[in-house]
């Protein structure tokens, strides 16, 4: 059995081929709660989970996958990759002991 970080990266990976790219020179927290307020009737069901993850893409380019995944099968439910030059503070403040942050 997988733990749920392994589940929610394997959804992520599976969610980066099917997903909205979406670029912003510089990268903002509100940028990023706003898009999980617009989802926020799926992300507070019990059994997803709101998260981004910091990445590179293949091409080299930084990104945040934001995303809701589903706790029990690591499926996602929504996702976008969000590509940036820069990120605020609190974002990179969030992301600096993990790439993955859970967001409550």
């Amino acid at each position: 059995m997988f733990d749920p970080i392994s589940l929610l990266i394997g959804g992520v990976i599976c969610a980066m081929a099917v997903c909205e790219i979406v670029y912003y020179a510089y990268l903002t927290w509100g940028i990023v709660v706003d898009w999980f307020q617009d989802y926020e009737d799926i992300a507070t069901q019990p059994y997803n989970v709101a998260a981004t993850i910091k990445t590179k893409l293949d091409s080299g380019e930084n990104a945040v996958i934001q995303g809701i995944f589903n706790r029990k099968t690591g499926d996602a439910v929504e996702t976008r990759t969000v590509k940036y030059d820069k990120l605020d503070s609190d974002i990179r403040d969030a992301h600096r002991g993990s790439e993955v942050v859970i967001w409550q």
